[in-house]
């Protein structure tokens, strides 16, 4: 037996320009007529609660006509339910010219077997694993974590054991009350579309149908409120965005996907993303930044450690429908070097933190309510297509997050040190100036003319200064010590609460390691990139938009002027960086062929390079011998030159590269 209860219907638009259409829903169960449900006055914006309960072995039907007098009612679509899985707070659409309605249900399976591991039953039982994983596999194994990221990994990093209780104090600290079983009836509700746990057979539940109709409407719904929450884990994929539409984007989104730890498992809906396929399949969580409102330097990279907080929300404009963070606002990105802060300023194995705060994380529109919790109001000043934007006011949101060292510590002698490498901040002095800031990030070309960078680049924000930050606002160092009463990590604070102006951004690089080398091998490198030449582009519009970069540091190529077929351009740009022992080389760039709007460019294809270490030039000779997308052009014991062509995209470029070791 089925039961499915019609919470509401809510009008987002009817077609009669006076109102008050008429709304007639037919309901058949098994093929059986039902009920019919009449609604004579249903206006834009309306909601109608009915809350009325029907059951049903095999599938329901629910037609919906709406009368717009005296023409002849308009049939505005028939959703059938056969569903076999329990969905709560689903939802249907019914749409057809002007005409916009959702129709807003819970359908319970009644379950058959009951698992042995359970809490608080909603339809039948779920399990602990399944409540905390989302998944049906549990806290994800470091083997696993391993097995996916493998040499995409760009460091090692003490690892912070998650515990049950962990995991209940991050979820109590975001959403609220977790003392009784209630709650997690009110989370699954909440966060996600559920499933019932008999369909957790095997490593992912089948999608069922209805969720390719679970919610229409605007293209971001937040999960619960405005509120901004946090996640970490390690990244994926880093890429700036071709499909962008300029209708409900000021600019391109930059897209990147995470790995999230385990305690923040739960922030993944029913349809999350997955890399990967069988028992070895991981779960990854997709973010957005817009370009316009996201520095270059804030960036992520691959295999960098990462934690952020934002907007929690379902992308609805996609099939299927998934949890996101969009947009962020504040970033942290760990990745692995060497730096002379040891005793006597010996190199030693540190993890650098690149930590980005923007009062801008994007225009998703309709967010009244964020201008609200975050600054009381849209400010005095701030006016026109400005006040669209998701502010957040930093001055509200502290950082606070453990920075641990990249390696073991070397003896019972060593201690921490830490290093502040740069710490900078934007402010604006008035309203008038904070609208001035927000009109710069929503300028969609950063090539024209160099003006239009805008908020893309920290070190040429066009237009506001950045200014050193005084000691008062620089992030704070507390030293840790682990379960052994050893020193083990650093907690970090920035609290700009006390600032006198508006931050409107805030940049820093914090660094921490052993004051001695321990048992490590460093190895610094200086990679160039030499040239890049165009080997195809579209025949209308030939503008790049190239990032490209090397174990977390990032440059771009914005041109603006006509990039034609055979054309080189000379870059010769330095990055200079270190490995720990077998960390690998990681080069990549991501672009797109830039049409005048942001919409529908052309993707440029991708250079995805991988050198494994510790000895990379080997790894890159026998990628040669195999790859034809790679040649080597001269080779010494010390430097190697090569070039190397893109994979995939709808344009060709290749790049010549030089890697020396320093």
């Amino acid at each position: 037996m089925k039961t499915i209860t019609i919470k509401q219907i809510k009008c987002f638009e009817n077609e009669d320009l006076a109102g008050d259409d008429e709304i007639r829903l037919e309901i058949r169960a098994d093929g059986n007529t039902t009920d019919t449900l009449h609604n004579e006055d249903f206006n834009d914006g309306e909601t109608w609660t009915l809350n009325k309960s029907y059951n049903f072995t095999n599938h329901i039907q629910f037609k919906m006509m709406e009368g717009d007098w005296p023409d002849p009612d308009d049939h505005l679509g028939t959703h059938i339910i056969n569903s076999n899985t329990s969905l709560i707070n689903a939802a249907v659409s019914f749409t057809k010219d002007d005409a916009d309605y959702e129709l807003l249900f819970d359908l319970i399976v009644q379950n058959t077997t009951t698992p042995a591991e359970t809490t608080d039953p909603l339809t039948g039982s779920i399990t602990i694993r399944q409540f905390f994983s989302r998944i049906g596999k549990g806290i994800i194994p470091q083997a696993e974590y391993d097995n996916y990221i493998e040499d995409n990994r760009l460091y090692r990093i003490g690892n912070e054991v998650i515990s049950l209780r962990d995991t209940f104090q991050r979820h109590s600290s975001q959403d609220g009350n977790k003392s009784n079983t209630k709650w997690v009836r009110n989370w699954i509700q909440t966060h996600c579309n559920y499933r019932s746990p008999d369909t957790y057979i095997g490593d992912k539940p089948e999608v069922s149908s209805a969720v390719s109709i679970f919610f229409t409407g605007k293209n971001w719904k937040t999960v619960k409120n405005e509120k901004s929450v946090q996640i970490s884990g390690f990244q994926d994929y880093s890429r700036v965005t071709y499909t962008d539409n300029p209708f409900t984007h000021e600019t391109r989104d930059w897209n990147w996907d995470v790995i999230p730890d385990p305690q923040f498992m739960y922030l993944l809906g029913e349809g999350y993303k997955g890399k990967g396929s069988g028992t070895n399949r991981i779960p990854v969580i997709h973010n957005e930044w817009e370009t316009g409102s996201f520095p270059l330097q804030w960036r992520p990279f691959w295999g960098e450690y990462l934690t952020f907080w934002g907007r929690h929300i379902w992308d609805v404009g996609h099939a299927p429908t998934v949890t996101e963070i969009h947009p962020a606002h504040t970033i942290i990105r760990e990745h692995t070097s060497a730096a002379p802060i040891g005793t006597n300023r010996v190199v030693v194995p540190i993890n650098e933190a690149y930590i980005g705060m923007g009062l801008s994380g994007g225009y998703p529109g309709h967010s009244g309510d964020r201008w609200d919790a975050e600054f009381g109001g849209v400010p005095d000043d701030v006016w026109g297509d400005t006040t669209d934007c998701w502010s957040t006011n930093l001055k509200k949101h502290p950082v606070k997050f453990k920075f641990y060292p990249p390696v073991k510590r070397p003896n019972n002698n060593a201690t921490l040190k830490f290093n502040i490498k740069l710490c900078q901040h934007i402010l604006v002095n008035n309203n008038n100036e904070l609208d001035d800031f927000l009109e710069l990030t929503q300028n969609d070309n950063p090539a024209y003319g160099g003006e239009d960078l805008a908020f893309r680049d920290w070190n040429t924000t066009s237009g506001f200064s950045r200014e050193n930050t005084s000691n008062e606002f620089k992030p704070s160092f507390t030293l840790k010590e682990g379960p052994d009463g050893m020193q083990s990590y650093y907690d970090v604070v920035i609290d700009l609460s006390e600032m006198s102006k508006i931050p409107v951004g805030y940049h820093a690089i914090i660094q921490c390691g052993w004051n001695t080398t321990a048992n490590t091998t460093l190895q610094k490198y200086e990679v160039t990139f030499k040239t890049i030449k165009a080997l195809s582009t579209d025949e209308w519009y030939d503008d790049w938009h190239l990032y490209y970069g090397v174990n977390g540091l990032w440059s771009a190529w914005w041109t603006d002027d006509f990039v034609e077929e055979g054309d080189t351009y000379t870059h010769n740009k330095k990055f200079s960086f270190w490995t720990v022992d077998d960390m690998p080389i990681v080069i990549r760039d991501t672009g797109i062929e830039w049409d005048g709007t942001d919409y529908a460019n052309e993707k440029l294809d991708t250079i995805d390079l991988i050198l494994k270490g510790a000895d990379h030039f080997n790894s890159l000779r026998s990628k040669a011998a195999t790859d034809d997308h790679l040649t080597i052009l001269s080779d010494t014991s010390n430097i190697i030159e090569f070039r190397v062509k893109g994979k995939g995209g709808d344009t060709s470029h290749q790049w010549k590269i030089k890697i020396e070791k320093k």
